[in-house]
């Protein structure tokens, strides 16, 4: 990795995080290169594929004093970089996926992202100890939320989806709606449903495997009965159904198999990738700053398979032998930055991410309840 290569991918960071510092952007594209390089977070890891900028011990300080920068506003850098980002959806529609994620038993991280091409690039977050909610979890969704809407293109209205352990909330329904956003949440099989006729039962009743159904009715007793669209869908073969509520009467519930791409992103950011969890950084405000540069470094790796899928021919690691491709996106990404020389992949995918090509997979492509 060459020094003029970070130069380039720094002017590109002080484009979407104006309010960073000279050395902050800097350290910002040194480690997000980094990771890259290495497919891994932690400092010592990132700091060997770094021989451009000095020795690995004293690279591995300067990150570690990236990380402990409390003078780096977490809060303010997400929705630069979302305002960033969300500007090549203008009339498109945007889907945010909200979800919580956990590194084993030290650090739990609430995460609003848009979902893209079969995966979903983190927006805004925040990183707390296990269950210690630090506004409470509805509050907690809505501000970061709130920091997204700061930074929507105008007239956008998104699409909220969520899991049920998130979305069997009338009090975040009520937040969404206030928004003047759509949402699409998974409940409980227990929530109630009221008919016109009065009569009230257990959503997952209403279905048996193979079936589905659509309509509207009343959920949620104890916040008043709240009017909304239903949709019970219970696919062959699966063990459980989908029991989805929106306010959107024209969404079919099919849309929300995009609510899986979250997990995918996970994976990637840990396991299939980044290794986040093998980073040992569990200090929440330590924690939010390495979420930021691992971003930054998961959507140039998305933007590389965005370029390979839309030019097959050119980047002969997207060629299909069936109707979709062999790997995800992230692994195309990784492909691509590994069949070519490191600065001609990176420099493709820094364009590629100025300007993202915007391909979407439909429902059909995505995994099952």
């Amino acid at each position: 990795m060459s020094q003029k290569q970070i130069i380039n991918w720094y002017r590109e960071i002080k484009q979407a995080l104006p309010q960073l510092g000279h050395w902050q952007a800097l350290n910002v594209a040194l480690y997000s290169l980094g990771i890259v390089a290495a497919r891994h977070s932690a400092p010592s890891r990132v700091s060997e594929k770094l021989s451009c900028m000095g020795k690995p011990m004293t690279v591995q300080r300067r990150l570690e004093r990236f990380l402990d920068n409390g003078r780096i506003e977490v809060g303010g850098c997400c929705e630069a970089w979302a305002r960033w980002l969300l500007k090549h959806w203008q009339g498109q529609r945007v889907v945010l996926l909200v979800d919580e994620t956990k590194l084993g038993q030290h650090l739990s991280v609430m995460v609003v992202g848009v979902a893209y091409q079969g995966c979903c690039i983190p927006l805004a977050w925040w990183c707390y100890p296990p269950k210690q909610w630090p506004l409470g979890q509805v509050e907690l969704i809505r501000t970061l939320l709130e920091r997204v809407a700061r930074a929507l293109p105008p007239g956008t209205v998104p699409l909220v989806q969520a899991d049920r352990g998130i979305g069997c909330s009338p009090a975040l329904v009520r937040v969404i709606e206030a928004l003047g956003w759509h949402f699409l949440f998974r409940v409980q099989k227990s929530t109630r449903l009221k008919t016109a006729q009065g009569k009230s039962y257990p959503l997952g009743t209403l279905v048996k495997p193979g079936e589905s159904w659509s309509g509207r009715g009343q959920v949620f007793k104890k916040a008043g009965w709240l009017t909304l669209s239903i949709h019970l869908i219970w696919e062959q073969g699966y063990r459980d159904l989908w029991c989805l509520i929106t306010n959107d009467p024209t969404l079919c519930g099919q849309a929300y198999a995009q609510r899986f791409w979250q997990e995918v992103s996970f994976r990637d950011l840990k396991s299939d990738g980044w290794q986040w969890q093998a980073s040992h950084i569990f200090t929440p405000d330590h924690a939010e700053r390495l979420l930021l540069v691992m971003t930054l470094a998961y959507a140039l790796t998305l933007m590389a398979g965005s370029l390979a899928l839309a030019q097959p021919d050119t980047f002969p690691v997207a060629k299909r032998s069936q109707s979709r491709p062999p790997f995800s996106l992230f692994r195309l990404g990784l492909r691509l930055i590994d069949s070519l020389p490191l600065n001609t992949a990176l420099h493709r995918a820094r364009l590629a991410l100025a300007r993202p090509p915007l391909l979407h997979f439909s429902s059909s492509q995505s995994v099952g309840p």
